[in-house]
């Protein structure tokens, strides 16, 4: 029986021994397993196999909150942003509704505040003696200095109201005495500075100790109307008023012992408490003794001498006592 070579052979397969009779391509492949057919690639060119599902590679948890599948999730961009850009403040603002709200609300703030505020603070009355211009000023500068050829010290009234002060050169005014207590402080630094006594405290231990003279002095005052039971047309406001002029003597008294010295300062000094104190005579004269003596007896009278002689004599002293220790 003749063979031919060209007819399959029947039998056991040949056993592959040398891979790189395969090709070169087998060469770069893992070795198969000569036992199985058909065997396949590794579809991960020689890795190890992962058993269970092809989860892909993922970067370690991150302890915390969002350490599961979401914990790469990202709030878009655009969310919430038309509520959280100024532009949406201003918007609402805008709104008619809000804007009358917020003009409600302030004006019932505003009116709360003012009532509290002037419950305490007589602001139509102050309004009364900060009524003032410059000739009103320049005048009543003039008779603080020269009183003594003044002849009416009357107050006029219209409508059982006194005029202001810019239409009365007699009615007391509280700008003239804040203007000069304010000179006065900043007078008393610059005495201080000249006589090289000069520190920022001196100027506070200045300011409240003249403002603790002034409320004591005004403390007495009204006692000493209580207390000698006059019934007069002053006020507190006037009191302290006319008990304020002495600042402006004082500061000129301190301004003229920069070149003169003391003999400067007392000559200033006394000329100016003679003035104020006929000043205030003449005025308090007025308010507290009433023009019609009939109803008051003879020691009422004399109460209400007393009491204006009180207060004019004060004036030097604590003219003295507040500004000669700056020299």
């Amino acid at each position: 029986m003749n063979y031919s070579h060209t007819t399959p052979r029947r039998g056991k397969p040949k056993r592959l021994v040398d891979p790189s009779a395969a090709g070169p391509a087998a060469s770069t492949s893992m070795p198969q397993n000569p036992y199985m057919y058909n065997q396949q690639v590794p579809p991960n060119n020689g890795m190890m196999p992962q058993y269970g599902f092809n989860v892909p590679e993922q970067q370690p948890p991150i302890y915390g909150f969002n350490t599961g599948p979401m914990q790469n999730y990202q709030t878009p961009v655009n969310q919430g942003s038309d509520y959280s850009t100024p532009q949406f403040a201003t918007q609402l603002l805008a709104q008619p509704v809000v804007t009358d709200m917020a003009v409600q609300y302030g004006n019932a703030l505003v009116g709360s505040g003012k009532y509290q505020f002037e419950k305490y603070v007589p602001v139509k009355a102050l309004r009364y003696y900060f009524a003032v211009d410059t000739d009103y000023v320049l005048t009543k500068l003039a008779l603080l200095f020269f009183p003594f050829t003044h002849k009416d010290w009357s107050v006029k009234y219209e409508q059982d109201v006194p005029l202001q002060p810019r239409y009365e050169k007699n009615a007391p005014d509280m700008y003239i005495p804040t203007m000069a207590f304010l000179t006065y402080v900043a007078i008393a630094g610059l005495v201080l500075g000249v006589h090289e006594r000069f520190t920022p405290e001196q100027l506070g231990i200045t300011a409240s100790s003249a403002l603790a003279w002034g409320i004591i002095e005004l403390v007495v005052h009204i006692i000493s109307l209580y207390v000698m039971n006059l019934d007069t047309s002053l006020s507190t406001l006037d009191l302290l008023a006319y008990c304020g002029y002495k600042y402006v003597g004082m500061n000129v008294a301190l301004l003229i012992s920069l070149a003169l010295r003391k003999f400067g300062y007392y000559m200033v000094w006394l000329y100016f408490s003679a003035s104020l104190a006929f000043f205030l005579m003449r005025s308090l004269k007025i308010r507290v003794v009433p023009q019609s003596h009939s109803s008051y007896t003879a020691s009422g009278h004399k109460r209400r001498l007393y009491f204006i002689l009180f207060v004019a004599g004060i004036q030097p002293v604590l003219m003295w006592w507040l500004s000669y220790h700056l020299l």
